[in-house]
């Protein structure tokens, strides 16, 4: 499956300006269309569940600031792809065109989890900002949102980070099902890498296909890679993750995100949280 269609939340924030700026290198690796899409969402939400015992003037108030918050925000995300868009000559098109490289800007009212998991859908790749512990809580719920509802992978950067994925790929690898359909969303890029390391406990220590069967797969898609077996003393599974894959010079990792009734099932449940919120590289879930 090629990578033709990218959709990138634009959240109107510094924060936020890496996605965007990847999500175009991505797409010129593979000659791909970027949707950008800003929600706005509805002033009123900022109130919904804070209205009682309050006056209508501070309700009012409280709208007003909401709706300068959105207005900047939405300028912010608008002219920013601009200089995105001429500092890397691709031209923002008002509809995409079938084939090529190209852009559009959408916005859209509406609540950015809803807005995002919908449109991603049609995507063969969201790229989102990873949510910041200084951050709006609602990045998080948008990548919650994407991973359960949008049926596509998601990959998240890191604030200030940006990068076309070229290079070393690491695999967060435990024979389920949700790490398999992790590789397969992404090898457009495995097949690319120029060396993917498999991060896995020992062969014998699993359930479902060890690490040997995984590598023996990439092999059928002419794709190098080796072991790198997880220490068994590990006190933070995700911290440990990210280590190894620091350690084998990987530009992006690759794992499942698994679902809070599995998490005591599997081995590699315990790293989704961690990494979603604290990944200081690339990282390309899939559910």
């Amino acid at each position: 499956m090629a990578i033709s269609k990218i959709l990138v939340a634009a959240t109107g924030t510094e924060d936020g300006l890496g996605a965007v700026e990847s999500a175009l290198l991505v797409a010129r690796r593979f000659d791909a269309h970027v949707e950008v899409v800003n929600v706005r969402r509805n002033p009123r939400d900022a109130v919904a569940f804070m209205t009682e015992g309050m006056t209508g003037a501070v309700i009012e108030e409280i709208v007003s600031t909401a709706e300068q918050d959105i207005e900047q925000r939405s300028d912010f995300a608008s002219a920013a792809l601009k200089d995105l868009a001429d500092k890397h000559a691709i031209t923002i098109s008002a509809r995409a065109p079938r084939h090529g490289l190209s852009i559009t800007f959408v916005q859209q009212e509406g609540r950015e989890d809803e807005v995002i998991a919908e449109r991603g859908r049609l995507s063969d790749l969201v790229i989102a900002p990873r949510p910041t512990s200084h951050g709006d809580a609602k990045e998080e719920v948008v990548a919650e949102s994407v991973l359960m509802e949008s049926g596509s992978g998601l990959l998240l950067v890191p604030p200030g980070h940006v990068s076309d994925l070229k290079g070393n790929a690491a695999i967060a690898w435990n024979g389920s099902a949700e790490a398999a359909r992790s590789v397969h969303r992404a090898m457009p890029l495995l097949t690319e890498a120029e060396e993917v390391t498999i991060m896995a406990p020992e062969e014998s220590s699993m359930r479902g296909p060890g690490p040997d069967a995984l590598t023996e797969y990439l092999a059928h898609h002419d794709i190098r890679c080796h072991v790198h077996n997880l220490p068994t003393n590990w006190t933070n599974i995700g911290h440990t993750l990210l280590d190894i894959a620091r350690s084998e010079d990987a530009r992006f990792v690759v794992m499942g995100a698994f679902s809070q009734g599995k998490l005591r099932q599997l081995i590699l449940g315990g790293a989704t949280r961690f990494i979603l919120n604290h990944a200081d590289l690339p990282v390309l879930f899939t559910h």
